[in-house]
């Protein structure tokens, strides 16, 4: 059987809205593995926020931050980290419009107000608490991701206004804010180059705005049915919903596992 490099989306795909992952879908990663099929992480979380999905399924790889960062066999295999000169543009921008931002890096979330409802909201919807505040955090530091807390109505205050990045809603409140030619699918190219495994035998599977890039470019692209319609329209296949064991049935619609 060939071998395959299959990136997993975590919230939709390997986790239910309820953030749990299914016996089902713990045992369809467990049939992967043993049939010698390379399995990774491909999310917008960052790495601090991924040490219980990694436990919980024994993956070791994962690109984070919607392909900003890599890491294999656990070593770093790649890094794009946002421009420091259109970070604080932005920071002045928002704080002109009342929104806050939080930013991350490798280890860490920090925001740079106190508080702010939009923030406990959307970081409430993953489990985590509003993060620490702290002024110029993102100053001396390499930082890979941002997440700006503005409404949908409020985007055509930020959309075209920067060259060097870009924003994905992930939230009714939130975007995130990532390096403009940075998706899941440049982490992927790096992760296939470094395994030495073909973008052809490369399959990803998702549910959002932010899987659009690597559903169209690895070799086989699988939506969930709970996925955003525009995902869909570039999926080679879609199956059922993350609440009705989609992951497992798309697995076993392609014979990969029993």
């Amino acid at each position: 059987m060939k071998q395959h490099l299959i990136f997993f989306d975590i919230d939709g795909t390997l986790y239910n809205d309820d953030k749990v992952m299914s016996e089902a879908t713990k045992l369809t990663l467990q049939k992967l593995k043993e049939k010698g099929h390379i399995l990774a992480i491909a999310t917008g979380r960052a790495p601090f926020m991924l040490q219980d999905v990694l436990n919980e399924t024994g993956i070791e790889n994962y690109i984070s931050f919607n392909g900003q960062f890599a890491k294999m066999n656990g070593k770093v295999i790649y890094e794009n980290p946002l421009d420091l000169a259109t970070l604080q543009q932005l920071e002045k921008d928002a704080a002109a419009n009342g929104h806050p931002l939080v930013f991350l890096n490798e280890h860490e979330m920090v925001s740079n107000i106190e508080y702010h409802d939009h923030i406990k909201e959307s970081m409430g919807s993953l489990k985590f608490e509003h993060p620490r505040h702290e002024a110029d955090f993102y100053i001396d530091k390499p930082i890979y991701q941002t997440l700006i807390f503005n409404t949908v109505d409020e985007d055509v205050k930020y959309d075209n206004q920067y060259d060097k990045i870009k924003f994905i809603r992930w939230h009714e409140v939130s975007r995130d804010v990532v390096p403009a030619g940075g998706s899941k699918f440049e982490g992927i190219k790096k992760v296939s180059e470094a395994v030495n495994i073909p973008i052809a035998d490369c399959i990803a599977i998702g549910d959002g705005a932010n899987d659009l890039e690597m559903i169209e470019g690895v070799g086989l692209g699988i939506v969930m049915g709970n996925g955003v319609d525009a995902l869909k329209a570039v999926a080679d296949y879609v199956t059922d919903d993350v609440h009705s064991e989609g992951l497992t049935k798309a697995f076993q619609h392609y014979k990969l596992i029993d």
